[in-house]
């Protein structure tokens, strides 16, 4: 019952704060598959992207909507396990004793694993559905990454039906899963690692256990995970879309070294304001259900 709880606590939480922050992860994807041979955006930086899209296409539905359902659907699953299995797997690797660093980041890595496998096409029907979006006059593109070509995902039903019927489940649905399931736990280890550690740190009496204190230790495990997760981020964005990939290092000798962090400052911004969202409403769910914060 109490695992029950715990992942009841998590997957809310988590669906919210991607929710209202899916215009960061939009400016990321777009940002990540923009191509400077085929230049779309007239300034390839974060600022440039995120104005010429809420020009062009409009702040709802430009930045706000795309993927937004299956976003919405991913973080429910996803997060009821990564987050909402956390604290269990952490206490049965800390056995009797207090958990270390490495059963917490153990802990967040095999979560974050495990809600990446059952969540993988639920990612890959979103990351298409985000660089795919864009203004539609007879049936076409008339702005984004895809301007000119016919629309292929509409609703994420649809996406989901399109993407297994013409590419099967392991080539449509779980493209790039390795590369998913990497990046799951890379980010969930050290995410949920370093904003437990950080409140011990901080407070190692839990006497000022509260929201001051979750917003801090939020917001920079944040800047933290997105900082270690974004190589492997910006190769799955590449692999999922399935389009003139080759390798990373075609890719890097194609955009430079720099590319494997290109998007950073849109990935951070959107990741710290997610954990400051995400981790205060899961503690407070928490708190709801009876459970002890994390």
């Amino acid at each position: 019952m109490t695992v029950a709880k715990e992942m009841f606590a998590a997957g809310p939480g988590c669906a919210a704060a991607n929710g209202l922050l899916n215009s960061f992860e939009t400016t990321k994807v777009k940002l990540q598959l923009h191509n400077a041979a085929k230049p779309v955006y007239n300034v390839p930086t974060t600022r440039g992207v995120l104005m010429q899209i809420a020009k062009e296409e409009g702040i709802v539905r430009g930045l706000m909507t795309p993927g937004l359902s299956a976003s919405l659907t991913r973080s429910m699953l996803y997060g009821a396990y990564r987050v909402g299995l956390y604290s269990t797997a952490k206490e049965h690797l800390a056995g009797d004793g207090d958990p270390t660093l490495g059963d917490r980041m153990l802990s967040g890595m095999f979560t974050g694993g495990l809600g990446a496998v059952l969540s993988c096409p639920l990612d890959v029907v979103r990351t298409r559905m985000q660089a795919d979006s864009g203004l539609i006059k007879n049936g076409k593109y008339v702005t984004g990454l895809r301007k000119g070509y016919s629309v292929r995902y509409r609703t994420m039903m649809s996406s989901f039906m399109t993407i297994l019927k013409n590419e099967g489940l392991r080539e449509g649905l779980y493209r790039g899963s390795s590369v998913t399931i990497a990046r799951a736990s890379l980010l969930n280890g050290a995410q949920l690692a370093s904003y437990d550690t950080l409140k011990r740190w901080v407070d190692p009496n839990r006497d000022y256990e509260g929201l001051p204190l979750h917003f801090s230790c939020a917001l920079a495990s944040g800047v933290i995970a997105q900082t270690v997760v974004m190589p492997v981020d910006t190769i799955k964005s590449k692999v999922m879309m399935g389009e003139g990939w080759k390798s990373v290092a075609h890719a890097i000798h194609q955009n430079g070294p720099m590319w494997l962090y290109r998007g950073w400052l849109p990935a951070c911004t959107g990741q710290g304001c997610i954990m400051v969202l995400q981790m205060p409403l899961i503690e407070e769910f928490r708190r709801i259900l009876g459970l002890g914060a994390m």
